[in-house]
C-alpha cells in the first residue's frame, strides 16, 4: 500500500459535519450576543430564533443549556486571552509599569463586564461556572502579585498581606463596576481612579 505523503491535501469535512459545525458556532454566537446585551439566560427558543435554527437543533448540538453555557464561557475565555492577556514586565520602572498595567487591566475589565454580570446570575446554580469564575479571579490576582512583586517585597511582613489585598482590590472587577456604573465615571476617569488608588497604597507603605 502506498504511504500517504505529508503533502497530500487534508480531507475536507463532509457536508453533515460542516453543517453541524456551523450550527454550533451560530448557537454559541447567539448566546454571546445575548450576554453582551445584558441577557444572561436566554431561552432555547430565543437562542434558536437568533441563530436562525430550529429549537430542536439547539438540543441536538448541546445536551442541555448548561453545556451550551460552558461552551460559550470557553469561547469567551479564548477571546479574552487573545485580546487582553499581555504580560507587563515587572522590570519596567514603576511609573511605566503602573501605566501599562492599569491600561491593560481596565480594558480587560471593561470587556468582561457583561460576562461577569451574567456569571453573577448563573454561578449560584452552576458549580462548573462558579469554578471557572474562581479560576479567572485567581489568575487576575496572581498577575497583580507578579507585576508588583518588588513593591510587595519592600513592605514589612506584618503589613504585606493587607498591602497586597489593597492592590488586588483596587484593580478588581467589582471596584471597576462600581466606578463605571454606580459612580457613572467614563472609562478614562475610572482608569485614572484605579491608578490613583494603587499609587496611594504604595505611597503610604513604601
Amino acid at each position: 500500500m502506498a504511504r500517504k505523503r505529508s503533502s497530500d491535501p487534508i480531507p475536507k469535512l463532509d457536508g453533515r459535519n460542516e453543517r453541524s459545525r456551523r450550527s454550533r458556532d451560530a448557537i454559541v454566537q447567539a448566546v454571546l450576543g445575548f450576554v453582551r446585551e445584558g441577557v444572561p439566560r436566554p431561552s432555547a427558543t430565543q437562542i434558536a430564533r437568533r441563530a436562525r435554527l430550529s429549537r430542536g437543533v439547539v438540543f441536538n448540538q448541546f445536551k442541555d443549556l448548561e453545556n451550551l453555557r460552558m461552551m460559550c464561557l470557553a469561547r469567551f475565555a479564548q477571546e479574552d486571552n487573545a485580546k487582553f492577556w499581555r504580560p507587563v514586565s515587572p522590570d519596567l520602572p514603576l511609573p511605566e509599569r503602573l501605566e501599562a498595567f492599569v491600561r491593560a487591566r481596565s480594558a480587560r475589565l471593561e470587556h468582561v463586564t457583561p460576562f461577569r454580570r451574567a456569571t453573577i446570575v448563573l454561578a449560584p446554580h452552576s458549580p462548573r461556572i462558579a469554578a471557572a469564575v474562581r479560576a479567572g479571579t485567581q489568575r487576575a490576582h496572581a498577575e497583580v502579585k507578579a507585576v508588583f512583586a518588588s513593591e510587595i517585597r519592600e513592605v514589612a511582613p506584618p503589613r504585606r498581606r493587607q498591602f497586597t489585598a489593597l492592590l488586588i482590590a483596587a484593580c478588581s472587577w467589582p471596584l471597576w463596576d462600581l466606578l463605571r456604573h454606580d459612580l457613572n465615571l467614563s472609562q478614562r476617569r475610572a482608569r485614572e481612579a484605579m491608578a490613583a488608588m494603587i499609587a496611594n497604597a504604595m505611597e503610604r507603605e513604601l
